[in-house]
């Protein structure tokens, strides 16, 4: 048995994973911070969306890129940022079967960045909303949005997937029994009267509130106010793939419909912002809906809204993907993630877990991490979340030429226990080994020492000292 083999064996009560070493974090924060994903190439840098109106008459086209797909230069421009990148983008509509667009758009703007840094960043957005007003529609054709965005530096180009329209609804008052119901627009948070949204397409966070309106017209021949009611249903599961189903119905109250009111575009930076603004278009309504998700797991879901006036109905089917934003890259595939529990759980949970197809892996490796929930009541596991984010740290930061996943090295192991130390010391003396010594001044309470005594970078635990009372 190893040196930390056998501390680990000491330590039991904490290597059982003692609630306070790995504290719960708010699911909204992961979003945006921790993400360990930074360090690599992952996904696409942009995302798109498009949100076409009630009539079928217009579509506003949501996109965002990273910094990352831009190659940045310097400026003398340093009011707005010392680097700058022109983003080239060509929005068209096209009919199938037809070679010439119906509608072409091309846009061209400057980014800029305060930092090299922030030049390159995968995190780093800028937000831009393109409203095209769209002819009428032949509903016995298929029309499609396409999107490019280009580089105007060094030509790299991005094609999104394009988006299917619907036919115009709403040629005169009596298509379609005289209700036209337009695409469902999500949000990240909707209050006072404005509307935020990230522009992260038909993705949206798992285990949180579902955030979002439609836009509906009535004719005027509809003397009725109208009822809105909002279903969710679960079409794939990642963490359960036969669990399944209709997650939420419900109705909504008067006070979520505003009549003769619509959301219009208002600003972009990093997010994209829509204000609730009158209308003049007579029957135009805006319904808001806040659907409770918090136990939503991720998979792809559709979201209906039904819309009544009278004893005429219509209804509009959205799909929504619910995904872990910023998930650890060590949770992708259940085979990454297993190993590093061996830390943490007993061999035998371990070896019973590493058996099976993936999809059981992945359903036994949830269900481990479930009894350790620190919130049940939620698909969220903040505790899994900050395991993870340190595995994909340890794996980043402490791999060396013996052993490429480096969560599973001297330093890896402690680092997964008890997180980053308050304190780092290293010594390059000449002669002698390279060392480090890590101090946990906190509930931790011990130091450990590395020493790279066979190879260079491959740190192994040499010993571990309990800090005194005067030293914590």
């Amino acid at each position: 048995m190893g040196r930390l083999e056998a501390v680990i064996g000491r330590l039991g009560a904490v290597i059982a994973f003692g609630i306070v070493l790995l504290g719960a974090h708010s699911a909204i924060a992961q979003w945006h911070s921790h993400d360990s994903r930074m360090y690599f190439d992952y996904g696409d840098p942009m995302m798109t969306s498009v949100i076409q109106s009630a009539d079928g008459h217009a579509a506003d086209v949501r996109l965002t890129t990273a910094n990352s797909m831009f190659s940045f230069v310097r400026t003398a421009n340093s009011a707005k940022g010392q680097y700058y990148a022109i983003r080239d983008v060509t929005i068209e509509v096209v009919e199938k079967g037809e070679a010439q667009p119906v509608i072409t758009r091309n846009v061209v703007d400057t980014l800029y960045a305060k930092t090299f840094d922030e030049s390159i960043s995968k995190t780093s957005w800028h937000a831009r909303n393109e409203h095209l007003a769209l002819p009428m529609l032949d509903s016995n054709k298929s029309y499609s949005v396409r999107i490019e965005i280009r580089d105007d530096i060094d030509r790299m180009t991005l094609h999104a997937a394009p988006f299917e329209l619907r036919p115009t609804t709403f040629a005169n008052v009596n298509t379609r029994n005289g209700i036209a119901i337009g695409d469902i627009a999500l949000a990240d948070d909707m209050s006072n009267g404005v509307a935020t949204t990230s522009g992260q397409g038909n993705s949206y966070m798992f285990s949180h509130d579902i955030e979002g309106s439609v836009s509906f017209k009535l004719a005027p021949v509809l003397h009725s106010d109208p009822m809105v009611d909002i279903s969710v249903r679960q079409l794939t599961n990642l963490v359960n793939p036969s669990d399944t189903g209709e997650r939420y119905r419900g109705a909504l109250d008067a006070s979520d419909l505003r009549p003769n009111a619509a959301y219009e575009y208002s600003s972009a930076d990093s997010v994209l912002r829509y204000k609730l603004v009158p209308t003049n278009d007579s029957g135009v309504w805006t319904a808001l809906f806040n659907v409770p998700g918090q136990t939503f797991e991720q998979g792809k879901y559709t979201i209906t809204v039904r819309v009544r006036a009278g004893s005429v109905e219509q209804s509009q089917t959205n799909d929504v993907e619910l995904v872990w934003q910023g998930m650890p890259l060590s949770l992708e595939d259940p085979t990454d993630a297993i190993e590093p529990l061996g830390v943490i759980a007993p061999p035998e949970t371990v070896q019973a877990m590493s058996s099976g197809s993936k999809q059981d892996m992945t359903r036994k490796l949830y269900a481990y991490w479930k009894t350790l929930d620190p919130t049940p009541g939620t698909a969220y596991n903040e505790r899994m979340a900050t395991f993870y984010q340190r595995v994909d740290y340890a794996d980043f930061n402490f791999a060396n030429g013996r052993m490429l996943n480096g969560a599973m090295t001297d330093r890896g192991k402690v680092y997964l226990l008890y997180g980053p130390p308050t304190k780092v010391e290293r010594s390059f003396l000449p002669g002698e080994a390279p060392t480090e010594t890590w101090t946990y001044n906190n509930n931790v309470g011990r130091t450990f020492c590395f020493e790279a005594r066979n190879s260079p970078g491959n740190y192994e635990l040499t010993d571990i000292k309990e800090l005194s009372v005067a030293e914590k």
